[in-house]
């Protein structure tokens, strides 16, 4: 039975048959890339966004804990008023009553405050006196305005200071124009002792600016009614030793003898 005859492959002929061209690779779509992008994006904002929203929900709650309790509490008030305050202090020759109150700092100093008929009156006057030292003393026209603001009334003028003298040794004094619906003319008066850690300040006014002799002889007034600290008495014990003559019974008289302003 013959046999089938298959022709030899030749070297050459494969060769020819088989294609030595690099095999192409298919192209991938650009779009692919853009879209995985955009996915990987979505998915961190995402991410994101959970985060922070689980954050502002925990967050009041752990601040709420890291607050100190001190953070909360108000500081104590630098002054705090003296209940019933019994005035060591008076106003010798005042024709009408004296009003005081009283308030104490919290280094211990203790300040006293003695008011005079009321601003309008033909005979108004205001003085602070203060045992200890409290707070640091400004300038005389940063004083006075301190004090009028705390009895509701402003400075409308202030004018040049001098020095008057009284029982005290010299004080220093200004003409002053208060104002709080009109206006009354006063002389301002401040005296700083820091030896004896004793001071005062304050003013007296009237239906015109008193005059130095009148002004003096309202200082020479203020006495000590019933204070128990050793310094402070010897103050005023040196004080009336320092006393002149030029304030007895008739100047004092003088002294309080203003004319009332008119009325509108």
């Amino acid at each position: 039975m013959p046999r089938a005859v298959y022709a030899e492959w030749d070297e050459d002929d494969v060769a020819d048959w088989v294609d030595e061209r690099p095999a192409r690779r298919p192209r991938r779509k650009p779009l692919a890339w853009l879209r995985i992008v955009l996915m990987s994006s979505c998915s961190i904002a995402g991410l994101v966004y959970f985060a922070l929203e689980q954050e502002q929900t925990t967050r009041p709650t752990e601040r709420q804990k890291e607050v100190p309790s001190s953070v909360l509490v108000a500081p104590a008030p630098t002054w705090r008023p003296v209940p019933a305050p019994t005035a060591p202090y008076a106003l010798a020759g005042s024709s009408g009553a004296v009003a005081s109150e009283a308030r104490e700092h919290v280094n211990g100093a203790r300040e006293d405050t003695l008011v005079l008929g009321r601003f309008g009156d033909f005979r108004y006057a205001q003085v602070t006196l203060v045992q200890g030292t409290a707070e640091t003393a400004g300038s005389f026209y940063i004083d006075i305005v301190r004090r009028a603001a705390r009895s509701g009334l402003a400075v409308a003028h202030q004018g040049q200071s001098r020095m008057i003298e009284t029982k005290f040794g010299p004080v220093e004094a200004a003409p002053l124009l208060l104002a709080n619906k009109g206006e009354q003319a006063c002389q301002a008066f401040r005296l700083p002792d820091a030896a004896a850690e004793f001071s005062f300040q304050g003013w007296l006014c009237g239906s015109s600016a008193p005059d130095e002799a009148q002004l003096a002889c309202f200082i020479d007034g203020i006495t000590l009614a019933g204070g128990t600290n050793p310094s402070l008495k010897a103050v005023f014990a040196r004080a009336e030793r320092s006393r002149t003559e030029g304030c007895g019974p008739s100047a004092r008289t003088a002294s309080t003898a203003i004319k009332p302003p008119a009325r509108p």
